[in-house]
């Protein structure tokens, strides 16, 4: 980190923050992610990028079918195509992990080193909490170099067989721990994969309501829609959350002295709401990748503005590929991939669907099958 960036509210008192999630990519960008990914840059000019996690495509062939150097080179070439234009524009950035990064073969330390050799790169590895890259990071008053916000960032860990990994009880220890040392300054904490939590922002209705999708795993069998009255204008959602079976506490430690302003995730690449939860605003920013599925031309950037004269009315938007390009050049395969299932536990939940429709098909083609062959047998 480079000491001529500083995080500090402008002159102004507004300090402009934008998240970015699931790029999901490996050796560079593609085309029409990086077109939208400059596009918001130059659209929104925030003072301060966040990547929450699935910056790089680390179940792809380009990971596991390569050896070191080639691994090395190609996430290089994806650190390059997201820092460079922060650098040319001079805008400070940090990561945090998610499930995918850690697919990657190559160390998580590894990875935040090669982050690191970017000057306006923020991102610190603290050895005491369980993961990588779980950091704090301080914004100055644009009157004083004492923080008057702080932005916490923790790892979200592997992929279990079937679902995710819980936070670990060290990492809400040491943001308890950080935040009782500050003195509750007003904070906004960012991970890759959601909470539990976010399902008070969802409504459980009747199998086949418009807009409704049935849970999976703890919430198999019951079928959810987003609360229109709950979530702010122009959110949309295009699946549930997809967190850990096991919920760490973390909300609960953020409700203890209501210093928490927001949290918020990537993950669930469909999504782009947030709404009130318990006086914390809990929400998504939508896939900006192209090389996974998404939710078509929503794909985009979260972006936060804060008031330093009033840190908890700041506003939030998801700025998206239809805001920002034209339709022109769009791969038609994007169509195709993004109507795939969004996870394993909907494509466990369309496999249970359609196992019958999918095993009369198959008795029928069979059945075709012998017929011809005795017909054959009797010629």
């Amino acid at each position: 980190m480079d000491s001529q960036y500083k995080l500090q509210f402008n002159t102004h008192g507004t300090f402009t923050v934008m998240q970015i999630s699931d790029v999901q990519d490996l050796d560079g960008l593609m085309p029409r992610t990086q077109k939208l990914y400059l596009a918001a840059l130059n659209r929104v000019r925030p003072d301060f990028v966040v990547f929450t996690g699935d910056q790089f495509k680390g179940y792809g062939m380009k990971a596991q079918l390569a050896n070191d150097v080639q691994r090395r080179r190609r996430v290089q070439r994806t650190i390059d195509a997201l820092a460079g234009p922060l650098k040319v524009c001079g805008i400070p950035f940090t990561i945090t992990f998610g499930n995918h990064d850690h697919d990657v073969p190559i160390e998580p330390t590894e990875q935040i080193a090669l982050w690191q050799q970017w000057p306006n790169c923020f991102v610190a590895h603290n050895e005491n909490v369980p993961g990588y890259a779980n950091h704090v990071l301080e914004v100055a008053g644009s009157q004083s170099d004492s923080p008057a916000m702080l932005m916490y960032f923790l790892d979200s860990h592997e992929s279990r067989k079937w679902g995710y990994m819980p936070l670990e009880a060290g990492q809400i220890d040491w943001y308890r721990q950080t935040r009782d040392s500050y003195g509750c300054v007003p904070s906004m904490l960012f991970q890759h994969v959601p909470i539990e939590e976010l399902y008070e922002l969802y409504k459980q209705v009747e199998p086949g309501a418009p807009g409704s999708f049935e849970g999976f795993r703890n919430y198999k069998g019951k079928h959810y829609a987003i609360d229109e009255a709950k979530i702010a204008p122009g959110g949309f959602m295009g699946e549930l959350p997809s967190c850990p079976d096991e919920n760490a506490g973390l909300f609960d430690a953020a409700l203890e002295k209501q210093e928490m302003l927001g949290m918020f995730f990537g993950h669930d690449h469909n999504n782009g709401f947030h709404g009130d939860v318990r006086g914390i605003q809990l929400g998504y920013a939508p896939a900006a990748g192209y090389s996974a599925y998404g939710p078509g031309r929503k794909r985009g950037v979260r972006v936060f503005r804060f008031d330093e004269r009033d840190l908890a009315a700041f506003e939030s938007y998801v700025l998206t590929d239809e805001q920002l390009l034209s339709s022109r050049l769009l791969n038609p395969l994007v169509k195709l991939q993004d109507a795939g299932p969004s996870s394993w536990g909907e494509a466990e939940l369309r496999l249970r669907r359609d196992l019958p429709r999918i095993s009369l098909a198959a008795a029928g083609i069979a059945a075709g099958l012998a017929v011809v062959r005795v017909v054959r047998k009797r010629r």
